[in-house]
């Protein structure tokens, strides 16, 4: 049954994050719309930088792989395979950084966001706290910069590149399992209980991975996503990338490896509707003990 608990577990992730316009039933999609949402403020400041390389880029055994600055004011640093939050303000050609990241990061050859990527210098002095631990990386690198070739320009694009949150989501099961249920929030583990008490025959140990609530989903111009949620009292967030053609339908792609929501290549479909919100819709086909399909639908705001 891992197969089972993992497509089940897939579907609750992809779809954990989008409209403030819902229905009780799992089927309904709401009409779309042209719907223009305000660009979130620093959208022209967001970029991610990738691959750092330099001096002083290593500390107390781990390495500064990257740094994501979001549209919506979030900077996301990954150190080893952690990743860490906080928020920055952005002037005259510096990020300042105040959270769990503290300092400074600084373009010291300007390029082009309208790049998909290339190479570009920053100076870098941040402290990142992590487990209650400081580590502190100082000093000139290099980087690829990865933005969108169409920034600010699709509006598509410019509607899912920001903060969502669950407002509620749908799950319905046909087949060897059958059953139909809104949940009000983005508590993962009742999808489990309810699964297993239509049958689902899912084991203790995957309901305990079950046992998470997201918080929020943030899509970016740089093609990643990340992921908030809480267990066990702990913020935790959860990295992987995405691509699209049209900014509707979109493809999940190199999930973090301690991830274990979702499977490369999964698509999800995103509908806006007039309330300024969207939906996405996730269908699968579950195979273990039993065989039934999954179709998650879910609201953010």
């Amino acid at each position: 049954m891992k197969k089972t608990f993992i497509y089940l577990s897939m579907a609750a992730f992809a779809v954990i994050g989008f409209t403030s316009c819902g229905s009780d039933d799992a089927d309904y999609v709401p009409p779309t719309y042209d719907v223009v949402l305000p660009v979130p403020d620093n959208a022209e400041n967001a970029v991610s930088y990738e691959e750092i390389k330099g001096m002083g880029m290593t500390n107390n055994g781990k390495t500064l792989e990257d740094i994501t600055f979001t549209e919506e004011g979030n900077a996301i640093v990954k150190v080893g395979d952690k990743y860490v939050s906080s928020k920055y303000t952005y002037a005259d050609g510096v990020y300042t950084l105040t959270g769990a990241v503290t300092g400074t990061v600084r373009e010291v050859v300007y390029t082009s966001r309208g790049a998909s990527s290339e190479n570009t210098n920053i100076s870098i002095d941040i402290e990142v706290i992590i487990d209650g631990q400081t580590y502190k990386f100082t000093g000139d690198a290099e980087a690829d910069t990865k933005t969108a070739v169409e920034l600010l320009t699709n509006t598509d694009l410019n509607n899912i590149c920001r903060v969502w949150t669950v407002k509620n989501m749908s799950l319905s099961l046909s087949g060897d399992v059958s059953m139909m249920k809104t949940y009000e929030n983005g508590d993962l583990s009742q999808l489990g209980k309810d699964a297993n008490e239509n049958g689902a025959d899912l084991t203790e140990d995957e309901l305990a991975e079950l046992n998470k609530t997201v918080i929020s989903l943030e899509f970016t111009r740089s093609f990643k996503l990340f992921l908030t949620y809480k267990e066990n009292g702990k913020e935790v967030t959860q990295c992987a990338s995405w691509d699209s053609t049209d900014f509707k339908d979109f493809l999940i792609k190199e999930i973090s490896e301690a991830n274990k929501f979702i499977d490369n290549d999964s698509k999800v479909q995103v509908i806006y509707n007039a309330a300024g919100g969207c939906t996405i819709t996730f269908f699968t086909e579950i195979k273990g003990n039993k065989t039934y399909k999954a179709q998650l639908i879910v609201n953010l705001v």
